[in-house]
């Protein structure tokens, strides 16, 4: 005997990719319950690659990674005390290796940003299956965390409006928008500024959409779901903010 379908795989239409992109925006319930159907998540990936990359170019073209490391040096002090306690006749060759690393990671934002959705899928996979007991799976949980991060689409796209108007020189690739509160606490704080930094608009929207989007797969009430991922993101930030601290 065939499985009767569940009341909601009977009522609800399948949605297209863009239908499921604009429903993330305006009615987010819609595409996280579409994901139980398809889990596909190379679109919104996709999206968020290609405006990481353009951000990437603009900075090379419009500032350069050499002027962005150097204004990261000169606003952090400790960043610049490392520096000066390398020899100065290697100094030099440092400097220019961490600015490839900086163009190169720019550059790759595909494969970081797919890393960071798996890492982020991972997650939520353990603190929900093993915490709570759902069954959520894991292509499921890469489509819900690629939709969710479509809002750092429109942090990027400010970031590149940005570099046109801001001098080179006092230019944060790091932090870019003021969109957090850690925006506003100097570079010599770096504690505060980090950790601060998880009051972020659109760091707090991605959160919503995550919590819509297990609690639409899962029993898991909306304000259960976004205590555990508000708090999992709040102890990665302090974590980061005490290594930056060290």
């Amino acid at each position: 005997m065939s499985s009767v379908p569940a009341p909601h795989e009977e009522t609800l239409p399948a949605l297209n990719e863009g239908q499921r992109l604009l429903y993330t925006f305006i009615e987010p319930s819609k595409t996280m319950a579409d994901i139980r159907r398809n889990a596909s998540w190379w679109v919104p990936w996709l999206l968020v690659s290609i405006v990481s990359v353009a951000f990437s170019y603009t900075v090379d073209k419009k500032i350069g990674w050499d002027q962005v490391m150097e204004t990261s040096i000169q606003s952090n002090p400790k960043t610049a005390e490392k520096m000066e306690r390398i020899p100065e006749n290697k100094r030099e060759q440092a400097r220019k290796m961490q600015v490839m690393g900086l163009r190169i990671s720019g550059y790759a934002a595909p494969v970081t940003k797919l890393l960071e959705f798996v890492v982020v899928a991972g997650a939520l996979l353990g603190l929900f299956n093993f915490g709570f007991g759902t069954k959520l799976r894991f292509s499921q949980l890469m489509g819900v965390t690629a939709y969710g991060f479509l809002p750092s689409i429109f942090n990027t796209l400010l970031s590149i409006l940005l570099v046109f108007f801001v001098e080179p020189d006092v230019f944060n690739a790091q932090s870019p928008v003021a969109s957090n509160v850690g925006y506003f606490i100097p570079e010599s704080l770096p504690f505060l500024k980090i950790l601060l930094g998880v009051f972020d608009v659109f760091l707090l929207w991605q959160v919503f959409l995550l919590t819509v989007g297990v609690a639409q797969l899962s029993k898991v009430k909306k304000s259960t779901a976004f205590a555990v991922i508000f708090g999992a993101t709040f102890a990665f930030y302090l974590l980061l903010a005490i290594i930056s601290a060290l």
